[in-house]
């Protein structure tokens, strides 16, 4: 009976074995991005690429100062993306590269840049508790400090935020020159300075909250600054008109509010000449059919604020 029984399950077990089906790996599409290089200064940084969730993720050390990544990308054999390969924004969360393969299968990767930047950010009060800053609209010379770790005047960006928390960035480009940072040494370490940015001559008078931002570090101080109208500025511009035509005036800094009259003096008294129209930027003014050729410094008077004598000349020439 043993024997029998042995042969039984022999052959049983030739039968099962011939009766199961070869099992082979579904072929994996060639639609893939096998590398992600970002070329920096002393070599490369290599994204990690997830084949799960169909992500590259790239860690940027701050110190880098990388405004953009130009990325380097190897593909399978014989596949093609549909981008273009172009310089991405640091702070860029939108980025997404679609690959093609040969077997015309297509893969989805986003893009994830992971900024490693020294935190918290932290910045200065420019109000306190009891005092509400003042800043003239348009008013440019106001600086910032805070611990910005870089000298990169345009990593550091400065908004003003109304009520309805909407942004209007500060100017970086204003009468004097472009924004600097400058740094120096505190007791607690390294203080940046950034200086000569400005107001935006479109906000409105009122209060505003002042958000600081230095690549993906962000901060808001913890008191807010108010927006007022202040004595305008007129650029310094050498004018020649005719009799009887029009020039403009222009302001890059504090704006034009409530212009009420433009003047030149002649012989001790004071001759005006119409304001056509103006805006918070710029003032159209004529010049009298009867007035007497020569050069002149000219006055402006705007409510609520002392006379302004021009520090450039105005040269009226005959028809």
């Amino acid at each position: 009976m043993k024997p029998n029984f042995l042969i039984c399950a022999l052959l049983a077990l030739i039968s099962f074995a011939s009766c199961k089906k070869n099992m082979s790996l579904p072929e994996q599409p060639n639609s893939k991005i096998l590398e992600f290089k970002v070329p920096v200064s002393d070599g490369m940084i290599s994204g990690a690429i997830d084949e799960t969730d169909k992500t590259i993720t790239v860690y940027i050390p701050f110190f880098y100062q990388l405004d953009v990544i130009d990325p380097v990308i190897r593909l399978s054999e014989g596949a093609k993306l549909s981008e273009e390969i172009l310089p991405v924004d640091v702070l860029n969360d939108k980025a997404t590269y679609t690959v093609t393969g040969a077997d015309k299968s297509t893969t989805t990767y986003k893009l994830i840049i992971k900024m490693q930047q020294m935190g918290p950010l932290v910045v200065s009060e420019v109000s306190t508790e009891t005092t509400t800053a003042s800043w003239g609209i348009g008013f440019y010379m106001l600086n910032i400090r805070g611990n910005f770790n870089t000298n990169d005047a345009n990593k550091v960006r400065v908004f003003l935020v109304d009520a309805n928390e909407k942004e209007a960035e500060m100017t970086h480009v204003t009468g004097y020159g472009n924004a600097t940072v400058v740094p120096q040494m505190g007791t607690e370490g390294k203080i940046y300075t950034l200086g000569y940015i400005g107001v935006p001559q479109t906000l409105d008078p009122g209060r505003y909250k002042v958000r600081v931002k230095v690549q993906s570090l962000t901060t808001d101080l913890k008191y807010p600054v108010t927006l007022n109208y202040v004595l305008p500025q007129i650029d310094y511009e050498s004018i020649t008109a005719k009799q009887g035509d029009t020039f403009v005036i222009h302001t890059t800094g504090p704006v034009f509010h409530n212009f009420k009259t433009f003047s030149v003096p002649v012989n001790g008294v004071k001759v005006e000449f119409p304001i056509v129209s103006y805006t918070r930027t710029h003032a159209t003014i004529r010049v009298p059919d009867t007035m007497t050729p020569g050069t002149y410094y000219p006055y402006l008077l705007f409510d609520g604020f002392p006379q302004i004598t021009a520090n450039w000349p105005l040269t009226i020439i005959a028809k």
